[in-house]
């Protein structure tokens, strides 16, 4: 594992801030969000400490929006309502944090990509990486391009010419014939 600038490993820097973000400690986290960037300036482990913020503050911005309806608790029958749809909600948004925190603790820990969705994209973006986007129309055209007899496997070419190869042994398929009794 690769260790930083200061001896600690970088794997240790993700881990503790996913930590830090299913616990809700956005400020702390902010904090090592920053020094990751500026002292480590190492870009995977960036990337992941990145990562872990945007989800706290995912959870965040959630609370902060149903927090504008605390007004709601004021009406007789709606209080009771509206706490029980907070409740709830609150615990699907807690749910979806801990389970992306666990996904991402056991990947990150092992030195891998912390793969959480949708905000791995916006990582990735932060730091200038972009996946091409392939659209429908060039996958067939480059489809039909790289099927023109030949078939590319890892990189090399192989001519195909109607034998195929089943567990190393050669399989010829041979032409059905024709029974000239049988009508057609």
């Amino acid at each position: 594992m690769e260790k930083g600038k200061l001896g600690i490993r970088l794997s240790f820097y993700a881990v503790a801030a996913f930590i830090l973000a299913f616990l809700g400690y956005s400020t702390v986290l902010a904090l090592l969000t920053g020094f990751v960037l500026i002292v480590e300036k190492n870009e995977w482990a960036s990337r992941q400490v990145i990562q872990a913020f945007f989800l706290c503050i995912f959870a965040d911005i959630v609370n902060g929006i149903l927090n504008i309806f605390d007004f709601l608790y004021q009406i007789p029958l709606m209080g009771s309502v509206w706490g029980t749809a907070i409740s709830v909600i609150d615990g699907i948004v807690s749910l979806v944090v801990l389970i992306f925190c666990i996904m991402a603790l056991v990947n990150t820990a092992k030195g891998n990509e912390a793969n959480v969705p949708g905000l791995n994209g916006l990582a990735n973006w932060a730091y200038g990486i972009v996946a091409p986007k392939v659209n429908q129309a060039q996958q067939a055209y480059y489809g039909q391009q790289q099927f023109n007899g030949q078939q590319q496997f890892n990189g090399q070419s192989q001519q195909f010419n109607g034998q195929q190869q089943f567990n190393g042994q050669q399989q010829y398929q041979q032409p059905e014939q024709q029974n000239p009794n049988q009508p057609q």
